[in-house]
């Protein structure tokens, strides 16, 4: 199963995607539950990133200051175990 995460914003406002493969067992384990309870802080401000997570066809979006926790495991999952496009 494809995992991508797309980061957007920064004081540039480039765009970078990193996606990664991952076993259908570790996406319906890990990841597709974690997707199904986005965190509710509101967006970051001015200048700050903002990622859309997509395991599969389940997609969120959340601001660079929700990034902790598993959230940030799978973000790394997606940067280490694959490849990465700028745009």
């Amino acid at each position: 199963m494809r995992l991508v995460v797309v980061r957007t914003g920064g004081i540039a406002g480039m765009r970078r995607t990193w996606s990664s493969e991952v076993s259908s067992e570790e996406a319906e384990q890990r990841w597709l539950p974690l997707l199904q309870e986005p965190p509710e802080e509101p967006a970051g401000g001015q200048d700050r990133f903002t990622y859309e997570i997509r395991v599969g066809q389940q997609a969120v979006t959340i601001p660079e200051t929700s990034l902790t926790g598993q959230w940030r495991e799978l973000v790394e999952r997606a940067r280490d175990g694959g490849e990465a496009r700028r745009a």
